[in-house]
């Protein structure tokens, strides 16, 4: 959408230019050849960017989709005829296809940085990295997602797996601020119920149970109709 929007602005721009070079035709007929031929070359260059990024962005998405489908393929046991080969498509393992996958989102990632599914294949390494236990790799990854991606969906949901993998590493004061802040936000794409119950069960790991016990009360208070009510109400009788 936002490249269909630059390329409505650039044909915009080309029709102003239009009407005003033909209002003042008659007034600067000695100058006219040198300007008509100026307007072409910046044509041609907003066209050529235009191409450029249209064309970066289908790649992106075509590397992010190869990625997406190796993560989905199919787990099948190594055959065990002598000189059988895996069949095509499939892993003998769930870490041999996160292997895979894994390589392939970073190969996304790195090759279309600044494109949309560049930076989804980021995210989703990240993930990956998560599941193989790789902790310090995938903190490092969402820190870089979080870095371009800032306030947009990409770089909130980010910042709920880095807080993630923070709890994992032990970092819970790190994750608590990052649990805190994302709760914060009402209007996120995050359900704040969820983010509180991720608090609460952070504090409870880090034995903080005044802290803990005040997160779940916050979702039975403020999201009565939260699915996570009877959790929380049941941890808070739990916590004492």
């Amino acid at each position: 959408m936002k490249a269909q929007q630059r390329h409505q602005l650039k044909q915009n721009e080309f029709a102003a230019t239009v009407a005003r070079v033909t209002t003042g035709v008659v007034e600067n007929r000695d100058r006219i050849v040198g300007a008509t031929i100026a307007g072409i070359v910046l044509i041609a260059i907003a066209g050529g960017l235009f191409y450029w990024s249209r064309h970066k962005n289908d790649k992106a998405s075509a590397m992010y989709g190869v990625a997406v489908t190796i993560q989905e393929a199919p787990i099948v046991p190594p055959p065990t005829v002598p000189g059988a080969k895996q069949a095509p498509g499939t892993y003998p393992t769930a870490q041999a296809r996160q292997e895979a996958a894994l390589q392939a989102f970073q190969q996304a990632a790195a090759a279309y940085p600044s494109a949309p599914d560049g930076l989804a294949s980021a995210y989703q390494a990240a993930g990956v990295l998560v599941g193989l236990g790789r902790l310090a790799e995938a903190e490092k990854t969402y820190a870089d997602v979080i870095a371009r991606a800032g306030s947009s969906p990409y770089g909130v949901f980010a910042r709920m797996g880095l807080a993630e993998t923070l709890v994992a590493e032990g970092q819970y004061d790190r994750a608590v601020k990052e649990y805190t802040d994302l709760s914060a936000q009402r209007d996120g794409p995050l359900p704040v119920d969820g983010v509180l119950m991720q608090l609460a069960r952070t504090y409870v790991k880090a034995g903080k149970t005044s802290e803990a016990r005040a997160a779940f009360k916050r979702v039975v208070d403020e999201f009565p109709e939260s699915a996570f009510v009877s959790e929380a109400r049941q941890q808070i009788t739990q916590l004492g």
